[in-house]
């Protein structure tokens, strides 16, 4: 059977210890016809067969994101990017901001999104007043990289009906000056007050953001993204058809719905695994904590939730930010095994980036897959390095221990909170290493190769698409991406490019040069 499309000339396939020599991949349609050496390549080639020579370059599955938030990564990227090296210190955040500024219609929000305190030469953020010096006639947020903290202007403050009688919440932090005790114009968590006072982006930012977003993604080799906000509803579901038919988000999208929005789902038969090839409906994403008011939900709440979600059809994503909710979701799953006849769908832990030694065993048994953020490591690294205990740094992002104990484990990048790079998280996995340098629990390490897997098959694997994609062989779905490495070292990983991105057989991305 002739392909329709030839990939030529691949030094490897995959991550191999040694490289192949001269391989090719034949394409037929949407997915992958044979995998061979080049002696073999004539038995594919007919009379319309395409040509794409990848130059020695290492053929690896599309990227599957396990993790990630690419409504929100493309409003941040419509944001002014106060990110380093682009922005050094306060008063080239300011400059930044101003410029924006310069250029917006009178009353409108300017938002600044990715700064980190500890880039800047000053080692903290900007304070209100230093916002009102830059911008004193828009109203001004500005948003901390983790996506915890912001910063609002006068102006800002004002709006959002935040004033020095406030208080703060559960669900929001207001800050003062320790001295004074002035509103510093810092808020953490999720302030109603905020989030109602912001207006949304206009239809043409949102696109404009959705492209931007898009060829990010395309650009990392990225073919699969998982949406796990907590705060999908079925007006987003509906959303991502319209963006999905504009050609607006080229990668396979998975929808994780919130747990609010059950009935929503549920009440129009929508459940795990709805939709089509290119978006289907995912895990029902329960995250109390964050949902609610309460950042400390009781288990009762949990139980109820996660039983609700199981029996309407949908696969559970518990939120699991630290070792408290890690032991309360473990509870949730025995919960739900006690009182259902059928076992849960593949749950799936979010995040679990400490992992105490004596909950590995039990992590274990409950089945779960751990869907981690590498990135988030490399980022995070050097405030662990400074505050947290030799001892319990072992329990941070166990990649190593994760797999030796038989815990499934998949990657992803919670963008936009971190960079949407696989390659960057595949190499903070392998050599544990922070931003700035240091290294936390080189224990952990685990192989390049491995690393791979997790970003890619164990992706697939966690949503029940395995049979579908994440590896390159016959009948597998062509999602591929090509690396300008031209050898199968996995040392020579470190300074590794992707080149060409392709989707069902089509290139949707390639590089320049």
């Amino acid at each position: 059977m002739s392909a329709d499309l030839l990939l030529t000339r691949i030094g490897a396939i995959g991550l191999t210890a040694a490289a192949t020599g001269s391989a090719f991949i034949a394409i037929k349609g949407q997915r992958i016809l044979a995998v061979g050496r080049a002696a073999q390549m004539a038995d594919f080639v007919g009379p319309q067969t395409r040509f794409i020579d990848c130059r020695g370059g290492i053929a690896v599955p599309g990227f599957n994101d396990a993790h990630c938030h690419p409504f929100a990564f493309a409003i941040t990227l419509r944001h002014v990017d106060c990110s380093a090296p682009r922005v050094r210190c306060i008063a080239d955040l300011q400059s930044a901001l101003r410029k924006k500024a310069d250029i917006c219609g009178s009353e409108r929000w300017i938002r600044g999104a990715n700064y980190g305190p500890a880039d800047l030469a000053e080692g903290r953020g900007p304070d209100r007043w230093q916002l009102d010096q830059a911008v004193p006639d828009h109203p001004v947020v500005l948003i901390e990289r983790s996506g915890q903290h912001c910063v609002l202007n006068s102006r800002a403050l004002a709006l959002c009906g935040i004033d020095e009688r406030s208080i703060s919440s559960d669900a929001g932090q207001i800050h003062r000056d320790p001295h004074t005790g002035r509103l510093t114009g810092v808020v953490s968590g999720n302030h109603a007050g905020i989030a109602a006072a912001i207006p949304p982006l206009d239809a043409d930012e949102i696109e404009a953001g959705l492209r931007a977003a898009d060829r990010e993604y395309l650009a990392a080799g990225i073919t699969s993204l998982q949406d796990t906000s907590w705060s999908n509803t079925y007006a987003h579901w509906q959303a991502s058809n319209a963006y999905k038919a504009d050609g607006l988000i080229a990668p396979r999208l998975t929808l994780c719905a919130g747990i609010d929005a059950l009935r929503e789902f549920s009440g129009r038969g929508l459940k795990t695994g709805s939709g089509s090839p290119h978006l289907r409906l995912g895990a029902m994403k329960i995250a109390l904590d964050e949902s609610s008011s309460d950042a400390d939900p009781p288990q009762e709440a949990l139980d109820a939730a996660a039983l609700a979600a199981h029996s309407a059809g949908f696969q559970l994503a518990f939120h699991v930010p630290d070792v408290g909710l890690l032991q309360r979701s473990l509870a949730a799953l025995d919960f739900v095994r006690e009182n259902s006849l059928l076992a849960p769908l593949r749950p799936r832990f979010e995040h679990c980036p400490a992992c105490p030694p004596q909950l590995l065993a039990e992590l274990a048994e409950s089945g779960a897959t751990v869907v981690a953020q590498p990135n988030l490591l490399y980022l995070t690294g050097p405030r662990y390095l400074q505050q947290v205990s030799e001892e319990q740094q072992r329990w941070l992002f166990p990649f190593r221990s994760f797999l030796a104990y038989g815990i499934p484990l998949a990657f992803g990048s919670d963008s936009p909170l971190t960079p949407c790079d696989p390659l960057q998280a595949m190499r903070t996995a392998a050599s544990r290493g922070v931003d700035g340098g240091g290294t936390v629990t080189p224990d952990e390490q685990i192989p390049m190769h491995k690393a791979l897997r997790l970003y890619t098959e164990a992706g697939a694997r966690v949503c029940g698409e395995e049979h579908e994609k994440g590896s390159i062989r016959p009948g597998q779905l062509a999602d591929l991406a090509i690396l300008d490495v031209p050898t199968g070292d996995e040392e020579a990983l470190s300074a590794a490019r992707v080149v060409l991105t392709l989707i069902d057989g089509q290139v949707r991305w390639e590089s320049a040069n």
